[in-house]
């Protein structure tokens, strides 16, 4: 996806503005150093803005000093998320991951951006690389998947190679106590590329090694066939988890340390 496509992919956000006021709470009181405010309305202010969003993840890394509730971004961790999809014959599954732990996120890279602005928000785009994506988590599964039918609970350990995405952000400027804060109203990711996905699961089978080895085998093989059956369910996930963060980060630093033309 070009540039002026991921336009395109900007403007089906579905998802309507919400007219939320912005709480009165704790902001950051000094820009940080990694930052350096952008031109919302200038297309040259793009890589600027790619930047910015490189340095939260890596400077940031480990939390956002201050700002409780907000925990680290890598490892990014989730205490738990439910999964049920249903696709026959190939998949009718229902997954619980607890303790879910994503490593390499502030290895991103933000390959272009773009910026669109309408009366009253403004629409952020970002196409994302990330070399390789390490994930632990515990997990409960019951159901079929492919020919095996599965009731366990175990360890879950995955590799992504080479991931691509794009990520649109829709925002609105909300002002709390005098200062202007860009209020989160929608975001929508779409995974472009994959290279590759390794997975394990343990305990498949009450601990017979020679099961457990031959599904996990099944699931690598067909891994393309898996993941596009469970993407429309995992990217309604990650659009959730990544706009509770990027609401509570937003709200946290006031507009100008980002953007130069807002007042």
């Amino acid at each position: 996806m070009q540039p002026n496509l991921i336009v395109v992919f900007y403007l089906a956000l579905v998802a309507p503005l919400s007219f939320v006021v912005v709480q009165s709470q704790k902001f950051l009181p000094e820009p940080p150093t990694f930052i350096k405010p952008c031109a919302l309305k200038d297309s040259q202010s793009n890589d600027c803005l790619a930047r910015n969003i490189e340095n939260i993840f890596q400077h940031w890394r480990n939390g956002v000093p201050g700002l409780s509730g907000v925990g680290s971004l890598d490892p990014f961790r989730v205490n738990r998320l439910r999964i049920a999809q249903r696709v026959p014959p190939n998949v009718d599954v229902r997954v619980e991951l607890r303790n879910m732990t994503t490593v390499g996120l502030s290895q991103a890279k933000i390959l272009n951006s773009t910026t669109l602005y309408n009366t009253g928000h403004y629409n952020l785009g970002f196409h994302v690389h990330l070399t390789q994506i390490n994930l632990t988590s515990k997990y409960k599964l019951k159901g079929h998947v492919l020919l095996l039918n599965l009731n366990s609970t175990g360890v879950l350990t995955s590799e992504l190679d080479n991931l691509e995405f794009y990520v649109a952000f829709r925002m609105q400027p909300q002002q709390a106590e005098g200062i202007t804060f860009m209020n989160v109203t929608a975001i929508k990711t779409d995974i472009a590329r994959i290279d590759n996905i390794r997975i394990n699961l343990t305990n498949l089978f009450n601990g017979n090694k020679e099961l457990e080895r031959s599904a996990n085998d099944i699931f690598n093989e067909n891994w393309r066939v898996l993941f596009e059956i469970l993407r429309p369910v995992l990217t309604q996930t990650f659009d959730s988890v990544l706009e509770d963060r990027f609401t509570k980060v937003f709200r946290y630093l006031p507009a100008k340390y980002l953007f130069k033309d807002v007042e």
